[in-house]
């Protein structure tokens, strides 16, 4: 009895050891080498026509990382070459979250997709900024104009 009991401490020590770990990880991730590996980049809006855009990424965290958001979705409208509104869709729960609103505003204020990473959530903004980023590169047929 004693025995299994001491089993099971140990596999939840070693489960909880390597859950802190992931956060580490996770906490340390460099936004500029995983922006670069996920090849985010601005796009030259004057080629972009006025309209409604959807642009989703699913991103692969590092290795030992973790982020609760890989995948997201974006509805990104143009106008006279500017994001004109960036709105977060998927998942809903970021759609209200202030740092994620704070990201958008900060997109559309600087015109370009080099803005600082919310701390804590940088696997997720970089899917954010890369969501946008699919949505103005390849307007898909459908978009709204």
């Amino acid at each position: 009895m004693k025995t299994t009991a001491r089993r099971r401490a140990t596999a939840l020590r070693a489960a909880i050891l390597l859950a802190t770990a992931g956060l580490l990880a996770s906490c340390s991730v460099d936004k500029a080498a995983l922006a670069r590996k996920a090849n985010l980049q601005d796009v030259d809006l004057g080629k972009v026509p006025d309209g409604v855009y959807v642009g989703s990424y699913t991103i692969r965290p590092p290795a030992g990382a973790m982020a609760a958001n890989k995948s997201v979705e974006v509805k990104v409208t143009v106008a006279g070459g500017r994001y004109a509104d960036i709105e977060l869709t998927k998942p809903p729960s970021l759609s209200k979250s202030a740092s994620f609103v704070s990201l958008l505003s900060r997109v559309k204020d600087t015109q370009h997709l080099s803005v600082d990473a919310i701390s804590s959530a940088t696997i997720t903004s970089v899917a954010v900024l890369k969501a946008i980023q699919e949505a103005v590169s390849a307007p898909k047929s459908g978009a709204s104009q």
